[in-house]
Protein backbone atom coordinates (compact mmCIF):
# COMPACT_ATOMS: atom_id res chain seq x y z
CA UNK A 1 0.00 0.00 0.00
CA UNK A 2 2.89 2.24 1.21
CA UNK A 3 4.51 1.30 -2.21
CA UNK A 4 1.88 2.24 -4.47
CA UNK A 5 1.17 5.79 -2.75
CA UNK A 6 4.72 6.68 -3.50
CA UNK A 7 5.00 5.85 -6.82
CA UNK A 8 1.33 8.12 -7.43
CA UNK A 9 2.98 10.82 -5.69
CA UNK A 10 6.37 10.54 -8.09
CA UNK A 11 4.29 10.38 -11.42
CA UNK A 12 2.07 13.28 -10.12
CA UNK A 13 5.22 15.72 -9.86
CA UNK A 14 6.90 14.33 -13.15
CA UNK A 15 3.75 15.18 -14.87
CA UNK A 16 3.51 19.14 -13.63
CA UNK A 17 7.17 19.64 -13.85
CA UNK A 18 6.88 18.83 -17.15
CA UNK A 19 4.20 21.10 -17.85
CA UNK A 20 5.67 23.51 -16.16
CA UNK A 21 8.44 23.53 -18.15
CA UNK A 22 6.54 24.34 -21.04
CA UNK A 23 5.11 27.68 -20.21
CA UNK A 24 7.45 30.47 -21.67
CA UNK A 25 8.63 31.80 -18.07
CA UNK A 26 7.44 35.65 -19.59
CA UNK A 27 4.01 34.88 -19.56
CA UNK A 28 4.03 34.05 -15.60
CA UNK A 29 4.64 37.22 -15.08
CA UNK A 30 2.00 38.72 -17.42
CA UNK A 31 -0.41 37.02 -15.71
CA UNK A 32 0.27 38.97 -11.99
CA UNK A 33 -0.91 42.49 -11.30
CA UNK A 34 1.49 45.49 -12.05
CA UNK A 35 1.75 46.04 -8.79
CA UNK A 36 3.05 43.00 -7.90
CA UNK A 37 5.68 43.35 -11.42
CA UNK A 38 6.76 46.97 -9.73
CA UNK A 39 9.40 45.25 -7.30
CA UNK A 40 11.12 48.14 -7.02
CA UNK A 41 12.56 50.42 -3.95
CA UNK A 42 11.69 53.81 -3.98
CA UNK A 43 14.87 56.01 -3.43
CA UNK A 44 15.10 59.51 -2.16
CA UNK A 45 15.38 62.49 -4.26
CA UNK A 46 18.96 63.30 -2.71
CA UNK A 47 20.72 60.34 -1.74
CA UNK A 48 23.27 61.54 1.61
CA UNK A 49 26.65 59.90 0.81
CA UNK A 50 28.48 58.61 4.02
CA UNK A 51 31.81 60.41 2.28
CA UNK A 52 30.25 63.92 2.44
CA UNK A 53 29.34 63.84 5.89
CA UNK A 54 31.05 67.17 7.83
CA UNK A 55 34.57 66.00 9.89
CA UNK A 56 33.78 65.34 13.58
CA UNK A 57 35.21 68.29 15.15
CA UNK A 58 35.79 67.74 18.75
CA UNK A 59 34.13 69.38 21.34
CA UNK A 60 35.94 72.88 23.65
CA UNK A 61 36.00 70.09 26.59
CA UNK A 62 37.48 67.65 24.62
CA UNK A 63 40.32 69.68 22.99
CA UNK A 64 41.69 70.87 26.47
CA UNK A 65 44.70 69.55 27.10
CA UNK A 66 44.54 68.21 30.40
CA UNK A 67 41.64 66.15 29.22
CA UNK A 68 43.73 65.14 26.45
CA UNK A 69 46.61 64.06 28.81
CA UNK A 70 44.08 62.25 31.06
CA UNK A 71 43.15 59.95 28.01
CA UNK A 72 46.52 59.19 27.10
CA UNK A 73 46.56 60.94 23.67
CA UNK A 74 48.37 64.60 24.33
CA UNK A 75 50.60 65.54 21.50
CA UNK A 76 52.33 68.38 21.47
CA UNK A 77 52.31 68.77 17.81
CA UNK A 78 48.76 68.80 17.73
CA UNK A 79 47.73 72.17 16.82
CA UNK A 80 43.98 71.84 17.70
CA UNK A 81 44.98 71.06 21.26
CA UNK A 82 43.91 74.02 23.62
CA UNK A 83 46.39 75.51 26.47
CA UNK A 84 46.26 77.87 28.84
CA UNK A 85 48.07 81.00 27.57
CA UNK A 86 51.64 80.73 28.93
CA UNK A 87 51.93 76.88 28.39
CA UNK A 88 50.32 77.35 24.52
CA UNK A 89 53.57 79.46 24.51
CA UNK A 90 55.66 77.21 25.43
CA UNK A 91 54.41 74.44 23.68
CA UNK A 92 54.77 76.15 20.56
CA UNK A 93 58.26 77.58 21.54
CA UNK A 94 59.36 73.79 21.80
CA UNK A 95 57.70 72.38 18.45
CA UNK A 96 59.75 75.66 16.67
CA UNK A 97 62.82 74.67 18.81
CA UNK A 98 62.35 70.72 18.07
CA UNK A 99 61.97 71.32 14.39
CA UNK A 100 65.10 73.08 14.30
CA UNK A 101 67.08 71.69 16.57
CA UNK A 102 66.31 67.81 15.81
CA UNK A 103 65.85 67.68 11.99
CA UNK A 104 67.53 64.24 10.41
CA UNK A 105 67.45 62.64 6.86
CA UNK A 106 65.30 60.12 6.95
CA UNK A 107 67.53 58.03 4.73
CA UNK A 108 69.95 58.28 7.57
CA UNK A 109 68.22 58.81 10.76
CA UNK A 110 64.88 58.15 12.16
CA UNK A 111 63.31 58.87 15.59
CA UNK A 112 62.78 55.78 17.86
CA UNK A 113 58.98 56.49 18.24
CA UNK A 114 59.09 56.62 21.90
CA UNK A 115 59.26 59.10 24.27
CA UNK A 116 60.13 57.33 28.14
CA UNK A 117 62.82 55.55 28.62
CA UNK A 118 64.08 53.34 31.25
CA UNK A 119 67.82 51.77 32.16
CA UNK A 120 70.03 50.43 34.33
CA UNK A 121 73.87 50.80 34.02
CA UNK A 122 76.94 50.31 35.72
CA UNK A 123 79.20 53.15 35.89
CA UNK A 124 83.53 52.78 36.20
CA UNK A 125 85.68 55.53 35.91
CA UNK A 126 89.59 56.33 37.51
CA UNK A 127 91.80 59.53 37.36
CA UNK A 128 95.38 59.43 36.46
CA UNK A 129 98.16 61.71 36.32
CA UNK A 130 101.65 61.82 34.88
CA UNK A 131 103.87 64.59 36.51
CA UNK A 132 107.05 65.49 35.62
CA UNK A 133 109.14 67.23 37.61
CA UNK A 134 111.90 69.19 35.05
CA UNK A 135 114.10 70.90 37.56
CA UNK A 136 116.53 70.70 38.90
CA UNK A 137 117.10 66.59 37.91
CA UNK A 138 113.89 65.75 35.84
CA UNK A 139 111.83 63.13 37.44
CA UNK A 140 108.77 61.03 36.32
CA UNK A 141 105.89 60.25 38.69
CA UNK A 142 103.13 58.21 37.25
CA UNK A 143 100.09 57.74 39.16
CA UNK A 144 96.45 56.46 39.05
CA UNK A 145 93.60 56.14 41.45
CA UNK A 146 91.20 53.78 42.47
CA UNK A 147 88.58 51.93 39.96
CA UNK A 148 85.23 53.15 41.19
CA UNK A 149 82.30 51.94 40.56
CA UNK A 150 78.06 52.64 40.66
CA UNK A 151 75.38 50.69 39.74
CA UNK A 152 71.93 52.65 38.96
CA UNK A 153 68.80 53.00 37.54
CA UNK A 154 67.06 55.91 35.40
CA UNK A 155 63.51 56.90 34.03
CA UNK A 156 64.12 59.48 31.12
CA UNK A 157 61.32 61.42 29.81
CA UNK A 158 62.76 62.97 26.17
CA UNK A 159 65.77 65.45 27.40
CA UNK A 160 64.59 65.10 31.24
CA UNK A 161 66.21 62.20 33.28
CA UNK A 162 65.81 61.37 37.26
CA UNK A 163 67.56 58.29 39.04
CA UNK A 164 69.92 56.97 41.72
CA UNK A 165 73.08 55.13 41.50
CA UNK A 166 74.63 53.87 44.52
CA UNK A 167 78.81 53.16 44.96
CA UNK A 168 79.91 49.67 44.85
CA UNK A 169 82.51 50.39 47.29
CA UNK A 170 80.65 51.74 49.74
CA UNK A 171 78.30 48.34 50.40
CA UNK A 172 82.00 46.46 50.44
CA UNK A 173 83.17 49.17 52.96
CA UNK A 174 86.34 49.49 50.43
CA UNK A 175 86.22 52.88 50.11
CA UNK A 176 87.10 53.65 53.86
CA UNK A 177 87.92 57.39 54.25
CA UNK A 178 88.49 57.55 50.35
CA UNK A 179 86.75 61.07 49.23
CA UNK A 180 85.22 61.26 45.73
CA UNK A 181 82.06 62.41 44.06
CA UNK A 182 80.86 62.50 40.60
CA UNK A 183 78.19 64.50 38.70
CA UNK A 184 77.35 65.03 35.25
CA UNK A 185 74.67 66.42 33.18
CA UNK A 186 74.08 66.86 29.52
CA UNK A 187 71.69 67.86 26.20
CA UNK A 188 72.20 66.26 23.62
CA UNK A 189 70.12 67.48 20.03
CA UNK A 190 70.45 66.62 15.89
CA UNK A 191 72.68 70.47 15.97
CA UNK A 192 74.74 69.78 19.50
CA UNK A 193 75.76 68.75 22.61
CA UNK A 194 76.52 70.09 25.77
CA UNK A 195 78.21 68.61 28.59
CA UNK A 196 78.79 69.60 32.83
CA UNK A 197 81.18 67.48 34.23
CA UNK A 198 82.57 67.18 38.20
CA UNK A 199 84.74 65.29 39.91
CA UNK A 200 86.35 65.40 42.73
CA UNK A 201 89.06 62.66 44.44
CA UNK A 202 91.10 62.59 47.35
CA UNK A 203 92.66 59.87 49.19
CA UNK A 204 92.44 56.80 46.65
CA UNK A 205 95.57 57.19 44.52
CA UNK A 206 98.60 54.68 44.12
CA UNK A 207 101.97 55.66 42.82
CA UNK A 208 102.74 53.54 39.86
CA UNK A 209 106.18 55.01 38.73
CA UNK A 210 108.63 56.97 40.59
CA UNK A 211 111.59 58.16 38.67
CA UNK A 212 114.39 55.05 38.89
CA UNK A 213 112.67 53.56 42.23
CA UNK A 214 112.90 49.83 41.55
CA UNK A 215 114.64 50.32 38.44
CA UNK A 216 112.15 52.12 36.84
CA UNK A 217 109.83 49.70 36.49
CA UNK A 218 105.86 49.74 37.13
CA UNK A 219 104.46 49.47 40.81
CA UNK A 220 101.61 49.81 43.18
CA UNK A 221 102.00 51.71 46.48
CA UNK A 222 99.57 53.96 48.33
CA UNK A 223 100.31 57.55 48.20
CA UNK A 224 96.97 59.64 50.45
CA UNK A 225 99.34 63.33 49.20
CA UNK A 226 96.87 63.07 46.17
CA UNK A 227 93.80 64.72 45.40
CA UNK A 228 91.72 66.79 42.22
CA UNK A 229 88.97 68.59 41.97
CA UNK A 230 87.96 69.34 37.91
CA UNK A 231 84.66 71.24 37.06
CA UNK A 232 84.21 71.20 32.87
CA UNK A 233 82.10 72.12 30.62
CA UNK A 234 81.98 71.14 27.00
CA UNK A 235 79.61 72.23 23.55
CA UNK A 236 80.25 70.95 20.16
CA UNK A 237 78.36 71.56 17.14
CA UNK A 238 77.80 68.82 14.86
CA UNK A 239 78.64 69.90 10.99
CA UNK A 240 76.84 66.96 9.20
CA UNK A 241 73.97 67.28 11.71
CA UNK A 242 71.42 65.86 9.19
CA UNK A 243 73.17 62.67 8.55
CA UNK A 244 74.87 62.09 11.76
CA UNK A 245 73.21 61.25 14.89
CA UNK A 246 75.44 61.60 18.34
CA UNK A 247 72.46 60.63 20.54
CA UNK A 248 71.97 57.15 18.29
CA UNK A 249 75.33 56.32 19.66
CA UNK A 250 75.14 57.95 23.46
CA UNK A 251 71.93 58.77 24.16
CA UNK A 252 69.68 55.76 22.84
CA UNK A 253 67.27 58.48 21.45
CA UNK A 254 67.66 57.94 17.78
CA UNK A 255 68.38 55.04 14.99
CA UNK A 256 71.05 55.47 12.90
CA UNK A 257 70.38 53.67 9.46
CA UNK A 258 73.19 54.40 7.25
CA UNK A 259 76.81 55.34 7.64
CA UNK A 260 77.77 58.81 8.46
CA UNK A 261 80.35 60.76 10.41
CA UNK A 262 80.81 64.43 10.73
CA UNK A 263 82.82 66.99 11.37
CA UNK A 264 82.50 68.62 15.14
CA UNK A 265 83.41 72.15 16.06
CA UNK A 266 82.99 73.25 19.47
CA UNK A 267 84.49 75.14 23.03
CA UNK A 268 86.06 72.94 26.31
CA UNK A 269 86.44 75.27 29.19
CA UNK A 270 87.59 73.65 32.58
CA UNK A 271 89.17 74.74 35.78
CA UNK A 272 91.54 71.97 37.92
CA UNK A 273 93.23 72.02 40.85
CA UNK A 274 95.55 69.38 41.28
CA UNK A 275 97.86 68.87 44.85
CA UNK A 276 100.58 66.61 44.98
CA UNK A 277 101.64 66.63 48.50
CA UNK A 278 105.23 64.92 48.86
CA UNK A 279 105.52 65.30 52.78
CA UNK A 280 103.12 61.88 52.56
CA UNK A 281 105.74 60.32 50.69
CA UNK A 282 106.52 56.56 51.85
CA UNK A 283 109.97 56.52 53.49
CA UNK A 284 111.42 54.50 50.84
CA UNK A 285 110.35 56.90 47.89
CA UNK A 286 112.02 60.00 49.51
CA UNK A 287 115.53 58.75 48.03
CA UNK A 288 114.66 59.07 44.90
CA UNK A 289 112.64 62.45 44.95
CA UNK A 290 114.70 65.44 43.28
CA UNK A 291 113.15 68.63 44.75
CA UNK A 292 112.16 69.07 48.30
CA UNK A 293 109.36 67.31 50.47
CA UNK A 294 107.08 70.21 50.02
CA UNK A 295 103.18 70.74 48.65
CA UNK A 296 103.11 71.33 44.71
CA UNK A 297 99.78 72.80 44.06
CA UNK A 298 98.45 73.63 40.42
CA UNK A 299 95.62 75.81 40.02
CA UNK A 300 93.86 76.46 36.78
CA UNK A 301 91.42 77.09 34.24
CA UNK A 302 91.17 76.67 30.49
CA UNK A 303 89.74 77.50 27.17
CA UNK A 304 90.18 76.37 24.17
CA UNK A 305 88.42 75.39 20.46
CA UNK A 306 87.49 72.24 19.63
CA UNK A 307 87.70 70.57 16.75
CA UNK A 308 87.67 67.12 15.57
CA UNK A 309 85.44 64.33 14.11
CA UNK A 310 82.83 61.63 14.98
CA UNK A 311 81.38 58.20 12.91
CA UNK A 312 78.90 55.47 13.11
CA UNK A 313 79.41 52.55 11.78
CA UNK A 314 75.52 50.72 10.92
CA UNK A 315 76.92 47.12 11.15
CA UNK A 316 73.17 45.64 10.92
CA UNK A 317 70.18 47.00 11.22
CA UNK A 318 70.59 46.49 15.11
CA UNK A 319 74.18 47.05 15.98
CA UNK A 320 75.91 50.25 16.04
CA UNK A 321 79.48 51.65 16.87
CA UNK A 322 80.87 54.80 17.49
CA UNK A 323 84.49 56.63 17.55
CA UNK A 324 85.05 60.27 18.32
CA UNK A 325 87.92 62.43 18.92
CA UNK A 326 88.15 66.26 19.67
CA UNK A 327 91.29 67.64 20.67
CA UNK A 328 91.76 71.26 21.56
CA UNK A 329 93.63 74.21 21.50
CA UNK A 330 93.86 75.71 24.78
CA UNK A 331 94.41 78.92 26.59
CA UNK A 332 95.87 77.66 29.76
CA UNK A 333 95.70 81.11 33.07
CA UNK A 334 97.21 79.93 36.55
CA UNK A 335 95.47 81.52 39.62
CA UNK A 336 97.75 83.32 42.22
CA UNK A 337 97.81 79.98 44.46
CA UNK A 338 99.20 78.02 42.07
CA UNK A 339 102.69 76.72 42.72
CA UNK A 340 103.91 78.89 39.68
CA UNK A 341 101.89 82.00 40.82
CA UNK A 342 99.52 84.05 38.22
CA UNK A 343 100.65 83.52 34.78
CA UNK A 344 99.19 82.39 31.37
CA UNK A 345 100.14 79.61 28.78
CA UNK A 346 99.48 77.36 25.82
CA UNK A 347 97.98 74.08 27.04
CA UNK A 348 95.55 70.98 25.65
CA UNK A 349 92.62 69.28 26.05
CA UNK A 350 91.11 66.02 25.08
CA UNK A 351 88.32 64.33 24.86
CA UNK A 352 87.91 60.61 23.27
CA UNK A 353 84.56 57.88 23.57
CA UNK A 354 83.79 55.24 21.64
CA UNK A 355 80.50 52.80 22.13
CA UNK A 356 79.01 49.54 20.85
CA UNK A 357 74.80 49.63 20.97
CA UNK A 358 72.68 47.09 20.04
CA UNK A 359 69.16 47.47 19.65
CA UNK A 360 66.60 44.60 19.91
CA UNK A 361 62.88 46.21 19.08
CA UNK A 362 62.87 48.70 22.21
CA UNK A 363 65.29 47.17 24.32
CA UNK A 364 68.86 48.39 24.04
CA UNK A 365 72.31 47.40 24.76
CA UNK A 366 74.86 48.99 25.16
CA UNK A 367 78.99 49.88 26.30
CA UNK A 368 80.57 53.36 26.28
CA UNK A 369 83.88 54.67 27.57
CA UNK A 370 85.43 57.82 27.31
CA UNK A 371 88.78 59.76 27.97
CA UNK A 372 88.81 63.06 29.01
CA UNK A 373 92.06 64.57 29.29
CA UNK A 374 94.33 67.88 30.44
CA UNK A 375 97.91 69.15 29.15
CA UNK A 376 99.78 71.12 31.47
CA UNK A 377 103.34 72.52 30.48
CA UNK A 378 105.67 75.37 31.74
CA UNK A 379 109.53 75.28 32.00
CA UNK A 380 109.49 73.74 35.28
CA UNK A 381 106.52 71.13 35.14
CA UNK A 382 104.91 69.05 33.05
CA UNK A 383 101.25 67.42 34.15
CA UNK A 384 98.89 65.39 32.33
CA UNK A 385 95.84 64.52 34.01
CA UNK A 386 92.55 62.22 33.23
CA UNK A 387 89.73 60.93 33.72
CA UNK A 388 88.43 57.53 32.32
CA UNK A 389 85.19 56.62 32.48
CA UNK A 390 83.34 53.27 31.18
CA UNK A 391 79.73 52.30 31.69
CA UNK A 392 76.81 49.60 30.32
CA UNK A 393 73.66 49.86 29.87
CA UNK A 394 70.36 47.96 29.12
CA UNK A 395 67.61 49.93 29.02
CA UNK A 396 63.85 49.78 26.99
CA UNK A 397 61.85 52.17 25.61
CA UNK A 398 58.23 52.68 25.86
Amino acid sequence: MKLRLLTIALALIAFYGAQAATIPSDSLFRKLPAEVIDISIPLAANPVRIDSLPPYTPTESERWWWTRLKQHRLNLADTTVRYPAFLGFCVKVYNWADKFFNSYDSEYVVGTGKRWKVRVGSENWMDSYWLSLLEPDRLDIGMASNLYSNIGAYLQYMAVSVGYSYDIGNFFGANGDLKHRKYEFGFNCARFNVELRYHENTGGTYLRKFGDYNKGHLFRQKFSGVSLYKFGVDAFYFINNRKYSHGAAYNFSKFQKKSAGSMITGVTFNTRKINFDFTQLPDNLRPSLTVPPANYYFHYRSVGALVGYGFNWVINPRLLINITALPALAVTHCYEDSQEGSKTMLGGNFIGSSSITYNLGNFFFSAIGRIEGSIYHSAHYTIFSNISNFSGNVGFRF
